[in-house]
């Protein structure tokens, strides 16, 4: 399994976007966890979009922390083979908020 990438973008408006690059695994969804968590309790921030673009596998996801704290969480840009995965694993609708 190839590395995965997690970084963050800080906007103007407070909102974080986190890209992610690779695959989503076990062990990178609790790397994803461990940041969404910080930066919902640390930062605090308008909003967070998870950005899925680089995204090649995704066999895990990281926990909704902001949702939990009344942060709007989003995902975008998810490959059309990122989203079969995720509808067949049922986390379509909890990462995506769609049906």
């Amino acid at each position: 399994m190839g590395e995965t990438l997690i970084n963050t973008l800080h906007g103007q408006d407070g909102a974080v976007v986190v890209e992610v690059r690779g695959e989503v695994d076990l062990a990178s969804a609790e790397r994803l966890r461990e940041t969404l968590h910080d930066i919902a309790t640390r930062m605090r921030p308008t909003a967070i979009t998870v950005d899925l673009l680089h995204v090649t596998c995704a066999l895990a996801s990281g926990s909704h922390t902001a949702q939990t704290h009344g942060i709007p969480f989003t995902t975008r840009q998810a490959s059309p083979f990122v989203v079969t995965q995720l509808r067949t694993t049922g986390l379509y609708d909890a990462l995506t908020g769609e049906r």
